[in-house]
């Protein structure tokens, strides 16, 4: 049994952390980072992996189930590999997976694997190259289709990401339903969020309805029982993958929602969307006892708001990209 049991103030039952292991990323996607890049944090401010691995360890010992590594670009990170083999081995753990953007996973996915990663979600906005440059300011869609390939081939259950952005076209989500189709992959619209990055364009928001629809007219597809998660998730019938929807925006899931989230440099959020946060580094390099530790989590835990607010607050907007937005 846990030692302890990490229930919020409305009666969720918070089992996930999230762990951005750097904010360093090698794209520049329209909807996250502006062209010149932003500051990033000095090394020194970022967490080791003993400490991370400290945070987890804790984390699960007081009921959590399930750690997803992000970034930034986690792959970025100097020696990944031995932190999921770390996070891999503790005990209470049912789920690790690890949020790329695809660049590297053609050359690390054998080793992550090997290490104990399970899942892997790449970030892939189109299947068009001429568009997946325009958002991502990288012309090497090859790379990340390779890494797609490799994580298939040595067996790691893949999913896709697809941040439905104003432009992605009914030819092009069609594309991505003919994926799902016929390779074992579990493709997840997103809708469009001020989760991260520098910049905040609600007229940039695709309904995730129109994409939903746009499919169920063409595809056959089996609803999931959903449980708790956030996705609404269907099986293509007579086909090998997942299609899954994720409206954060127009259908948000915060009544189901059991996420915290650590920041790169140690700061425990409460919610995904929320500047709200526990700075937790000064007291993992003081090595103050695993019971302070814990008390800070259920901290986190307690400060947890109902439901996620999104209207009209974010701050330094990024002007509308000067490009074209359209499916190809």
């Amino acid at each position: 049994m846990p030692d302890c049991f990490l229930e919020d103030s409305f009666g969720r039952h918070i089992d996930y952390l999230r762990i951005s292991v750097t904010d360093r990323c090698n794209f520049r996607c329209v909807y996250c980072m502006p062209p010149g890049g932003i500051p990033f944090l000095p090394r020194s401010n970022i967490l080791t992996f003993e400490e991370i691995t400290r945070v987890a360890r804790i984390f699960l010992q007081m009921g959590g189930k399930k750690l997803r590594i992000t970034g930034g670009e986690p792959l970025l990170r100097k020696n990944i590999v031995a932190l999921v083999e770390n996070l891999s081995r503790l005990e209470g753990l049912k789920s690790l997976g690890l949020t790329t953007n695809g660049f590297y996973l053609k050359t690390w996915a054998a080793s992550l694997k090997k290490a104990g990663l399970k899942q892997v979600n790449i970030s892939l906005d189109s299947l068009s190259p001429s568009r997946f440059s325009s958002l991502t300011d990288c012309s090497q869609f090859e790379k990340v289709w390779e890494g797609i390939e490799e994580a298939l081939s040595i067996g790691l259950q893949t999913k896709i990401n697809v941040v439905a952005l104003k432009g992605l076209s009914e030819k092009e989500i069609l594309t991505f339903g003919r994926m799902a189709l016929n390779l074992p992959v579990e493709i997840r619209f997103i809708e469009f969020m001020p989760l991260c990055g520098t910049g905040w364009h609600p007229e940039w928001v695709l309904k995730i309805k129109e994409v939903r629809d746009i499919l169920k007219k063409n595809f056959e597809l089996s609803p999931l029982l959903r449980r708790t998660e956030v996705a609404e998730t269907f099986q293509m019938k007579e086909g090998k993958g997942r299609i899954c929807f994720i409206a954060s925006m127009t259908e948000p899931f915060c009544e189901n929602c059991s996420r915290l989230r650590l920041t790169s440099d140690g700061k425990l959020r409460p919610c995904l969307f929320s500047n709200e946060e526990i700075n937790l580094k000064p007291w993992l390099q003081e090595e103050s006892s695993d019971a302070f530790i814990i008390a800070k989590i259920k901290e986190a835990v307690r400060k947890k708001p109902e439901g996620h607010s999104c209207g009209g607050g974010i701050q330094n907007p990024l002007e509308l990209p000067k490009i074209r937005l359209s499916g190809g």
